[in-house]
């Protein structure tokens, strides 16, 4: 149930029942009047704030205990050194909720999607549907979960972390999260980049579009450069980031061109043409370019990679 006035909701049992057991005899409890509790007293005294953290009475917890349910954990750490992006991996926990210096990062629970339902390929044009594009099959829908760093000190950052159905709680890890690859795909009939018709020629007061061509731009985090081209094919290619082939028609130059164009440098952009790539790979056939790239920055500790 959920909406206003949940606790006043109806609940508890039916019928006839009895607490047994007692020195002094039954307790009766057929007529009680139920209700729902709201909260736990451990929010209620806001044992997950820097100021009211104490109030709980926290014991060390052992290597070998045995998961616990409706269980609050705390632990202190300290900020990763850059300025990359940081997440707390919560997948080795069940179902509950996390905080960190007091701000509630939000509800957290492992839920593993179905194996079935992921398409080979991905396209978003159409109609919507609730099983476009799904990805991730047979895994956690989610594990990371992201923590500004303007809620962050130096050192002595406190995580509490209240779990309702069991977890592992000496699993869980705080990394710094940099986006790796890059993926751009894009047909040699889209238009040019806007930047180009700011170069336009004037000819007899027209604007004169005839050597302009539509360009695939890449660019990587600050601080990070293109270190490779995972793939790259001008031609026909099929598939999605991360999963792109060759179809039909290839261009045999593909990967040398954008590893030229690219490689080593922070940003860089493609033509999208037969020019582009020495040749007509297929003459009366629209042609794409799909590329994919790796970003490396200049100081990988303690980075997760995706």
């Amino acid at each position: 149930n959920y909406g206003a006035f949940l606790e006043k909701d109806g609940a508890g049992f039916r019928g006839q029942i009895k607490l047994t057991g007692f020195k002094n005899g039954d307790i009766d409890l057929s007529k009680a009047s139920w209700i729902y509790q709201v909260g736990l007293k451990g929010e209620f005294q806001k044992i997950f704030t820097i100021e009211e953290n104490e109030k709980a009475g926290w014991t060390n917890l052992k290597l070998d205990a045995t998961p616990s349910t409706f269980t609050w954990y705390k632990a202190y750490f300290d900020s990763p050194d850059g300025s990359e992006p940081i997440a707390i991996d919560l997948g080795s926990m069940g179902k509950g909720q996390a905080w960190v210096n007091g701000h509630h990062i939000g509800r957290y629970w492992n839920l593993t999607a179905p194996k079935d339902g992921c398409p080979d390929s991905c396209d978003y044009r159409g109609a919507y549907g609730s099983n476009k594009c799904m990805t991730n099959c047979g895994k956690p829908t989610q594990t990371w979960y992201h923590v500004p760093r303007s809620w962050l000190q130096a050192s002595n950052n406190l995580l509490v972390i209240f779990e309702e159905i069991g977890g592992n709680p000496f699993e869980i890890s705080v990394k710094l999260r940099v986006p790796r690859i890059l993926c751009a795909q894009m047909s040699e009939s889209y238009y040019p980049p806007l930047r180009e018709w700011l170069h336009l020629d004037l000819i007899d007061g027209k604007v004169s579009i005839s050597d302009m061509k539509p360009q695939i731009h890449l660019q990587c985090e600050d601080g990070q450069i293109i270190s490779s081209i995972e793939f790259a094919s001008y031609g026909t290619p099929h598939g999605s980031c991360q999963n792109f082939s060759n179809g039909n028609c290839h261009s045999p130059n593909s990967l040398s061109v954008v590893s030229e164009a690219c490689v080593g440098r922070n940003s860089c952009s493609v033509e999208v043409s037969n020019s582009g790539f020495g040749s007509d790979p297929c003459r009366g056939v629209l042609k794409t370019l799909a590329v994919e790239a790796r970003c490396v920055s200049t100081s990988t500790i303690g980075v997760s990679q995706f």
